[in-house]
């Protein structure tokens, strides 16, 4: 038997349905841990092998290098005997840009040396442009640019949604004008520039057609406008196109995401089939019923049920704790039962809340490590490497010539910058070039022109060495001869860093690379497209338990998860209420169920310090979304002082709520009880304010009940206002009148 035919027999039949496939557009509605990556690899294999697709003719894209490299190695495991097997074409949209845009970018006059900027390179260029402003005030305008180019929007078009004005408008093409000068590309422009590539030259768009029978797109759900825009032009009337997703984990609208893209994908490829993979091999069935609960409450999604075999384990729990310290401490106890941290994780909306966690597990000996803390490419003693690095392949490259042409400090201050970059010009963008020109026209001080020189001749020598096939020596001569090396040596001596370690462990990604000026060009490529790939200090590498945001699990699977902070106002978030809005942090809240496999523990605080002040919050929405009947539950919502669950919706104004002020001091010895004013006494069983009734706030203005919550004197409100603000409100104790009568 052909080992693809063995493969094919170990599927289940939606799964092999989908790897059989292959006559029109497909659209794989793959559910968390359903098999996805499985599927899409044994499909491209079966395509090698029983369709005789020739490898190079396949493009598989996806969103990280290590997606990328973990499917290609899979593809290669399915197909041993193959040795052509290499030649699939397996990337990221950001490295397949990068792959065509070095290829045929001069059909757009594009050099082919560009240098790709990350965020950090982006703001300091427009911070270049825009010397007055401080870079955290550029910073927003900065990403606002970032999300109107992957929606293909350009200066000139209409931005409403970005509140685009005349000022933003001007900064955005300035940033186009330099970066275009300096013959560079940020991120976004990977996507951009291709697309534009393909429109201008339609010969290009005709060899793409010719070359690629098959292209397949992973994680379809986290594609943006311009990745969509991009797909529509490479797939051609011959050309089989099937996507893999899940709309219900799209979670990444903050960076452009658009679910919208895998919502329509019928009507953007016409004739198109949908096959859903619901069978889930991760979690238990009362793990996937939780889930289940929680995600049908969105209404725009693919509708589609997770079930699993896997049945039995422990009901998932939901703990009601007093505040955030509790939160910890009862996490240490669950740890303690059987000591399997390795396989366990505390998730939570926003880095900040992992302090406590590291606070109480250090106290009590619990191994941990936060996944989400400064990356290695991010400190500075790497960057001011690499800025040699990219300055030496681009000339042009004006960010990298500020951050490392007076560093260590040469004499070169701002007024010599400006002046050598004001030679640019006469050197066709050549900054080295012009640096010389500077001196030569005796346009520096004798001190800056000391500086620029030894710098000019420090870049000369380390591209020598490297153009004649000595790689590691010439990157070792840059940073020794740069002064770096001594600049963060005595560093580490003063304060006990390790910053020298981590130039060691730069030098050392770059030797694994082809010893020439090809491989620094390939290092800096794949380095600048997921910068991750060093692998150096990745705190998943180490034991203990993982302290992540519910973000960066995706994509991971643990024993054990402990979701914590489903609070209002922390998840979902306060800027959070528009439906879209809701939407999107319920499917945070499915996606964070979901990477749990045997044990699921949530967690609401009664108490949080936020920006250091003590506030009673409100259980999150996203509670009610559960079926109780699925959950245990251990303890109430009421906080600590207070008798019901009234009074907590009474005083917790931050959140939304009514009260007239934040009580501070409600545990502290003696402390002033502060007693609620009854608004509205209850008659019988029907609601004080029922589902529909409209409302008056002297806070707010006019407003309608959308939902109550609990009974009795625990019944509290929800209320709309024509402004779009949402409050809840406790019905005794609520400061409104009704509109229409009693």
């Amino acid at each position: 038997m052909a080992p693809i035919e063995t493969y094919l027999k170990q599927l289940n039949e939606p799964q092999r349905e989908a790897v059989l496939e292959n006559s029109r557009p497909l659209l794989m509605l793959a559910g968390a841990g359903s098999g996805k990556t499985r599927v899409i690899t044994t499909k491209i294999a079966y395509a090698i092998e029983a369709l005789k697709i020739p490898p190079y003719r396949i493009l598989a894209v996806t969103f990280t290098n290590k997606a990328a490299t973990e499917m290609k190695e899979r593809v290669e495991a399915l197909l041993p005997d193959n040795p052509d097997v290499k030649d699939c074409n397996i990337r990221t949209f950001h490295s397949f840009g990068a792959w065509l845009l070095r290829r045929f970018g001069s059909e757009i006059g594009l050099e082919n040396n560009f240098t790709i900027y990350d965020d950090d390179d982006s703001l300091s260029l427009l911070a270049s442009i825009y010397p007055s402003y401080k870079k955290r005030e550029l910073e927003p305008i900065m990403k606002r640019i970032s999300h109107a180019k992957d929606r293909m929007l350009s200066p000139g078009d209409a931005m409403k949604r970005f509140h685009a004005d005349l000022l933003f408008k001007q900064m955005y093409e300035r940033y186009e004008e330099k970066l275009r000068a300096v013959g560079n590309l940020d991120f976004a422009d990977l996507i951009g520039r291709s697309i534009e590539l393909l429109r201008d030259a339609p010969h290009v768009q005709e060899w793409i057609h010719s070359r690629f029978a098959m292209i397949l797109v992973d994680e379809y759900q986290d594609s943006n406008t311009a990745q969509f825009l991009l797909l529509k032009l490479l797939v051609g009337p011959e050309t089989f196109v099937g996507v893999v997703g899940d709309d219900d984990q799209s979670i990444y609208r903050f960076r452009g995401a658009e679910v919208k893209n895998i919502l329509t994908f019928a009507s953007s490829f016409p004739k198109a089939r949908t096959i859903k993979l619901e069978q889930n091999y991760r979690s238990t069935t009362q793990i996937l019923d939780v889930a289940n609960s929680i995600i049908s409450k969105n209404a725009d999604r693919h509708d589609k049920n997770l079930w699993s075999a896997r049945k039995g384990g422990r009901k998932p729990k939901l703990f009601y704790v007093h505040d955030e310290e509790d939160e910890a401490r009862r996490i240490v106890t669950l740890l303690r039962e059987d000591r399997n941290y390795n396989s366990s994780a505390v998730l939570y909306r926003t880095n900040a809340q992992s302090v406590p966690f590291e606070t109480v597990f250090k106290r009590y000996g619990i191994p941990y490590k936060v996944v989400g803390a400064l990356q290695f490419y991010e400190r500075e003693e790497v960057k001011d490497a690499l800025a040699l690095l990219y300055l030496l392949t681009n000339p042009k490259d004006e960010v990298s010539f500020r951050r490392i042409i007076n560093k260590p400090a040469r004499g070169i201050g701002p007024g010599s910058v400006g002046k050598i970059i004001g030679f640019a010009p006469q050197t066709g963008g050549d900054l080295l070039q012009a640096a010389a020109s500077a001196v030569q026209n005796r346009t520096l001080s004798p001190k800056a022109a000391q500086g620029a020189e030894l710098a000019v001749r420090l870049i000369d020598e380390g591209r020598k060495l490297i153009v004649d096939g000595n790689l590691v020596d010439g990157v070792t001569f840059l940073i020794n001869e740069s002064g770096l090396y001594e600049y963060y040596r005595e560093l580490d001596l003063l304060n006990t860093t390790q910053k020298v370690a981590n130039l060691e462990a730069l030098v050392n990604a770059i030797s694994v690379y082809e010893p020439s000026f090809d491989g620094l060009v390939a290092f800096l490529e794949q380095l600048t497209l997921d910068r991750t790939t060093l692998g150096t200090d990745d705190p998943r590498d180490r034991d203990g338990v993982t302290l992540i945001t519910m973000h960066n699990t995706k994509g991971l699977e643990f024993d054990r998860v402990f979701v914590t902070g489903l609070e209002e106002g922390l998840f979902p978030g306060r800027k959070n209420e528009r439906e879209e809005d809701i939407q999107e942090e319920r499917r945070i809240f499915y996606v964070a169920v979901t990477r749990a496999r045997n044990e699921l523990y949530l967690f609401s605080s009664k108490v949080r310090k936020i920006w250091g002040k003590t506030s009673f919050q409100n259980p999150s929405r996203f509670i009610d979304d559960i079926d109780p009947s699925l959950i245990q539950v251990e303890g109430s919502p009421a906080p600590q002082g207070f008798d019901s669950f009234a009074k907590r919706d009474a005083v917790s104004t931050d959140w939304g709520s009514s009260g007239s002020g934040m009580i501070r001091q409600g545990f502290a010895p003696g402390a002033k009880r502060f007693e609620m004013k009854v608004k509205h006494e209850k008659q019988g069983d029907s609601p004080l304010f029922p589902v529909g009734q409209k409302v008056y706030s002297d806070a707010n203005g006019e407003g309608e009940v959308v939902k109550i919550r609990g009974e009795g004197d625990r019944e509290a409100i929800d209320v709309v206002f024509s402004t779009g603000k949402k409050a809840t409100y406790l019905s005794r104790f609520a400061d409104l009148d009704r509109i229409g009568g009693e």
